[in-house]
């Protein structure tokens, strides 16, 4: 079992600018106003090289969370020329059209680094992808040539490592990021990567840093326990550490209530509902409700439950 330590510090902005590379520093500063919650919290232990499983909600950075640590020693090595061409990172999602994802995520960050931020003697940082629509002869130029970054899917995965051939460019491998991790746990395509996970660990020499992504799912132990199931690292003797970084979704909201339809129970007289309603009404002003209920506004309606019957409920406005 590893060693689970569920992680909320988040470190400053500035702090965390000082880590990445000028090129890396100067191409975010100029991107994006600040690091997101996620990114506070789960870049500094991904730099520190511990497995990683990063659960927040959609839309809060999870990608480039995953992405910004390598990107920062890819051109690091690119610009003192000790970047080989061999595969640093795996990138593996269950969903083939990744396109806008990557795009946003990887090749747009690296092209835009490059072009304004790096010096033309700098190395070019290559992103291959592999999947079963991938044509053989593309599958072979990544052999004579690896990627820096491959992008693949489970099957894909498994495949690929039935090669003999395929092996010897993972050697010098450095990191795994694993995408949608709560849609590949409890499937079958789950279990199938779980094995190419661990034939991967027997056959490549260099120990593998996991980083996991996920929206919301529990339990989140195992999960984490699942994304360094094989790792080499994990023993009895020296017990492999995982960090977990769970974000909330929660939001604050405010909210008027505006106005209510309701409607008296079936065969009843409507004249003592409406004045019972009147008499609610003037209890509590409805209009002037925020999303938080008074409790004499709950007490109210606990009391008139059977007498009341809410047709289309309570309708509201978000405020901000």
């Amino acid at each position: 079992m590893p060693d689970i330590e569920y992680i909320q510090d988040m470190m400053e902005s500035e702090e965390l600018l000082e880590k990445l590379c000028p090129p890396v520093r100067n191409w975010f500063k100029d991107k994006f106003p600040d690091f997101t919650h996620p990114q506070k919290v789960a870049i500094p232990k991904i730099m520190e090289g511990e497995h990683l499983l990063l659960c927040s909600p959609t839309g809060s950075g999870k990608t480039l969370t995953a992405f910004l640590t390598v990107i920062n020693d890819l051109v690091n090595r690119s610009l003192d020329g000790s970047l080989e061409n061999s595969v640093q990172c795996m990138y593996i999602s269950p969903i083939k059209a990744l396109a806008n994802d990557i795009q946003k995520n990887l090749i747009g960050p690296l092209t835009e680094i490059k072009e304004s931020y790096l010096p033309s003697r700098a190395k070019d940082i290559t992103v291959g992808l592999r999947t079963g629509d991938t044509p053989q002869k593309e599958r072979e130029k990544m052999l004579k040539k690896p990627p820096h970054i491959l992008i693949t899917t489970p099957e894909s995965l498994g495949l690929a490592l039935a090669s003999k051939r395929f092996r010897p460019i993972l050697n010098d491998m450095k990191w795994m990021i694993i995408d949608e991790m709560h849609s590949l746990v409890p499937t079958k395509r789950g279990t199938h990567l779980s094995l190419s996970l661990a034939l991967m660990d027997s056959v490549i020499d260099s120990d593998v840093q996991r980083i996991g992504i996920s929206a919301t799912m529990e339990p989140l132990e195992a999960v984490a326990e699942y994304l360094v199931a094989s790792d080499s690292r994990n023993s009895d003797v020296d017990t492999q550490k995982v960090s977990i970084a769970k974000i909330s979704g929660s939001r604050d909201l405010d909210l008027d209530i505006i106005g209510t339809m309701c409607i008296p129970p079936d065969n009843q007289d409507p004249k003592p509902f409406f004045k019972d309603l009147f008499n609610l009404n003037k209890k509590i002003n409805l209009s002037e409700i925020s999303m938080g209920m008074t409790n004499d506004y709950l007490n109210a309606l606990e009391y008139r439950s059977t007498y009341l019957r809410i047709g289309t409920g309570i309708f509201g406005k978000r405020t901000n």
